[in-house]
């Protein structure tokens, strides 16, 4: 099996595994969520992606479009997924990195770490004096340097 890559697939796992841990998203969570899963996973693997999408500079910071309009209808309510999601074994793995460090977050809290200074976010918004260009995507190697640095790797 390999990891799944399709980005709705991932934001159906993490979906599917906070609502498992009766946890509720709304779409500003699972964008910030999927932001970071990402360079988790680019971490770990120290690989260059985990999407074969990117994430664009927004003002509330990283989005994904193809997940925004999936569950835009949402509005700000939480996500109710209409089936039953099995997440991929390989995915899992990081998904629960995921919520091990973010689980306890609020939704500032995401907003303002992908915000924090020297973040690729920060940078294309400081590079623009805060008007940021529609369609700037957001540098995946750049996301994984600077995650990196706010996590202790540990050997497996």
């Amino acid at each position: 099996m390999n990891i799944e890559r399709d980005v709705i697939k991932n934001s159906e796992y993490i979906i599917t595994y906070y609502q498992e841990k009766e946890k509720k998203l709304t779409n500003l969570e699972i964008q910030k969520l999927a932001y970071f899963l990402e360079a988790i996973y680019m971490v770990c693997t120290n690989e260059d992606y985990l999407y074969d999408e990117e994430f664009l500079a927004w003002n509330f910071g990283p989005v994904n479009t193809t997940i925004y309009n999936e569950y835009k209808i949402f509005g700000r309510m939480p996500i109710e997924l209409k089936r039953k999601v099995i997440i991929n074994p390989i995915n899992l793995k990081y998904i629960e990195i995921l919520y091990n460090l973010f689980s306890e977050f609020t939704p500032t809290e995401l907003v303002n770490l992908s915000h924090a200074n020297n973040s690729p976010w920060d940078e294309i918004y400081r590079a623009s004096n805060g008007n940021i260009p529609k369609n700037m995507h957001i540098d995946k190697i750049k996301t994984k340097n600077w995650f990196g640095t706010l996590v202790e790797k540990k050997d497996e």
